[in-house]
């Protein structure tokens, strides 16, 4: 595990004191289908138009939720100076104060849809997918003590909540439902929900990154001929099998034998 360094002293300490809930996640696990369905319904209970632009939203009756990959960004920052002054990490107090949702997915399906992401799409890997389950900053290991450290702090909190991306894929509706009720909205309309969750389902989703409809790059495919370089790419559970030969299973297989048993997910070569 790592140990979280208690401060925060960029300007970005000032949006993060913004927030009224943080959803957290390491890249790749599904955060952007989360903020899709949620912009969706507010946008829908609002009569609004949708957008993922933050800044042309006007939000009175709905929390503001803030997306962070925290200390996954505090740990692969490229400038020596962000992780200095501990730009990409929730302040210290609201890391105990706000409410706490964390987005986790199976590791070996992180890492697979993360190396598609940085050598298709932010272009800041270049080795191939067996380099990157073993790289010391991008690789499996640094996924599972990330995820450890995130639940050793939290797993107490009274406001946090963790919420597995396959059970979201499994039970959407219902998954749905429980983050909106942990976000504090009780009273769901369910024209809106319904509305939204079609709209954010991953056929709409890939649809719409296609036409380049979000209206953001982070949903703007590398290659719009390359299916493995859109940002809404398979959403498969257990796809990670298929990329990969017996060695770098059983490699990734060691890795997860120091998950922490609480997340649930298997192991053994």
């Amino acid at each position: 595990m790592y140990r979280i360094i208690r401060w925060n002293l960029s300007k970005k300490a000032s949006y993060f004191k913004q927030a009224d809930a943080f959803l957290v996640s390491i890249p790749a696990s599904g955060r952007n289908w989360i903020r899709v369905f949620l912009y969706s319904y507010f946008a829908n209970c609002e009569g609004s138009e949708f957008t993922l632009d933050e800044k042309k939203w006007s939000l009175t009756c709905f929390p503001k939720v803030i997306f962070t990959h925290d200390l996954w960004e505090h740990i692969t920052a490229r400038r020596t100076w962000d992780r200095i002054r501990g730009k990409h990490l929730i302040n210290p107090i609201l890391r105990h104060q706000k409410p706490i949702l964390l987005l986790v997915r199976d590791p070996r399906d992180v890492v697979v849809s993360l190396y598609f992401q940085l050598t298709k799409r932010s272009h800041s890997f270049s080795g191939e997918l067996s380099e990157m389950i073993r790289h010391p900053m991008f690789g499996i290991q640094t996924i599972v003590n990330i995820m450890n450290t995130w639940l050793h702090e939290w797993e107490d909190k009274a406001n946090f909540k963790m919420i597995h991306y396959e059970y979201c894929r499994a039970f959407t509706e219902k998954a749905f439902l429980e983050i909106l009720n942990f976000l504090g909205i009780k009273e769901v309309n369910d024209t809106a929900f319904a509305n939204s969750l079609k709209f954010s389902s991953f056929d709409n989703m890939k649809r719409l990154e296609s036409n380049k409809q979000f209206g953001k790059s982070i949903l703007v495919p590398g290659d719009r001929n390359d299916p493995e370089s859109y940002k809404v790419r398979r959403g498969k559970v257990g796809g990670f099998k298929e990329y990969m030969n017996r060695e770098d299973i059983c490699y990734l297989e060691q890795a997860m034998a120091n998950l922490d048993s609480r997340f649930g997910y298997g192991k053994g070569c």
